[in-house]
């Protein structure tokens, strides 16, 4: 089956979105499809498999005329001649995660698939009055409509009037490999954060811990090198370090050197890249998957959306309040309880396996073939 993925971002790149299309490709064209990765000319100046620890390559259209990110006129644009070149490659199935790209598909009446990780709250006031006139998402020639939680589901449901039968949930999956290895008792825990600087999924609260804790060993991966920069002028700690994002074909080496890693996110609010919207109640972070993959002891906020995969006391800890007292016990107790720390790493790294880019594109693809 020749199936284009239509992706309005950057490749490659650190985004999330990028890391799970580009996995996501590759698993497809694994499974013996032609799959075709269009995109705007945009993205580091890095081999594709290279920088995502990728075996297998596939077949990536940049389209020349959009060397920056897509914004404004740019958006549509972008999307019209996506579209213009998957028909031009006699294209059987489309994915995108783009409202307005799925909405010219369905005037085209071409097979298609979306992902969809959000609401439609941080969507352009064309894509909301198309989408609150139209009943799009029901269109008989969308194959599938993919929520990337449960939580998206219910929204769609509830908010969208999507029929509950075309929603499939596939949550974030992890492309990574590790050796499990139990936790022995230390002097000092190496404690790792992976993932954006955005305020509300914790680096600064981070910040504030490593502070108080100086017991400990702090190490932040994630964003450029002006937000590590920002972030290290209130860093005044010397077992912290701050390091701008990984390659996600390095991240093994970085993640296997930690003991604890932790995801201290905002309960109630948690902003998406560029600080906008709230998607506390919809976000599936792919570090809950790597982190699960890791094998390492994962220690998170008690956000309600994770509970979808985590689980207290069993696969991590959760911890209801981003109380520095209450993360700094949690912290000091893990050494006096090795075994049942042990375990719940254990259980972590086992149910990793369920959440793999081969079994997520197998799912996907199911009944697609036409």
């Amino acid at each position: 089956m020749r199936i284009s993925y239509l992706f309005n971002s950057s490749i490659p790149s650190s985004n999330p979105g990028s890391i799970q299309v580009a996995n996501m490709c590759t698993a497809m064209s694994i499974l013996s499809n032609d799959v075709n990765l269009v995109t705007p000319a945009t993205g580091l100046n890095v081999a594709f498999s290279k920088f995502y620890g990728l075996k297998n390559s596939i077949k990536i259209k940049k389209i020349g005329i959009f060397k920056k990110f897509p914004l404004g006129i740019n958006y549509y644009l972008f999307s019209i001649a996506s579209i213009i070149y998957g028909i031009s490659i006699k294209t059987d199935l489309f994915i995108t995660r783009n409202f307005f790209t799925l909405f010219l598909l369905t005037l085209l009446k071409k097979k298609v698939i979306i992902e969809i990780h959000h609401d439609l709250s941080s969507e352009g006031r064309i894509v909301k009055l198309l989408y609150k006139i139209f009943d799009i998402l029901n269109n008989k020639n969308i194959i599938k409509v993919i929520a990337i939680t449960n939580g998206v589901k219910k929204y769609l449901i509830n908010e969208v009037k999507v029929k509950k039968k075309k929603i499939h949930v596939l949550s974030s999956v992890s492309g990574l490999k590790f050796t499990f290895k139990n936790l022995k008792k230390k002097k000092n825990l190496n404690v790792g954060y992976f993932g954006s600087l955005e305020k509300s999924k914790g680096s600064d609260f981070i910040v504030k811990l490593a502070k108080f804790d100086k017991k400990n060993n702090y190490f932040i991966f994630g964003g450029n090198s002006e937000e590590v920069k920002k972030l290290n002028y209130s860093n005044k700690s010397a077992n912290l370090k701050i390091y701008k994002s990984i390659e996600y074909g390095k991240l093994n080496k970085y993640i296997s050197n930690m003991d604890v890693l932790v995801i201290p996110s905002n309960i109630r609010v948690i902003r998406s890249l560029g600080g906008v919207g709230n998607i506390s109640k919809y976000t599936s972070p792919m570090k809950i998957f790597d982190y699960l993959a890791s094998g390492k002891l994962i220690i998170a906020s008690d956000v309600r959306v994770y509970r979808e995969i985590l689980q207290h006391n069993k696969n991590c800890i959760l911890i209801k309040k981003l109380n520095i007292l209450v993360w700094l016990k949690t912290l000091n107790q893990i050494q006096y309880n090795l075994e049942k720390i042990n375990k719940i790493k254990r259980n972590a790294f086992n149910l990793s396996k369920k959440y793999t880019y081969k079994l997520r594109a197998k799912k996907l693809l199911e009944n697609c073939n036409f």
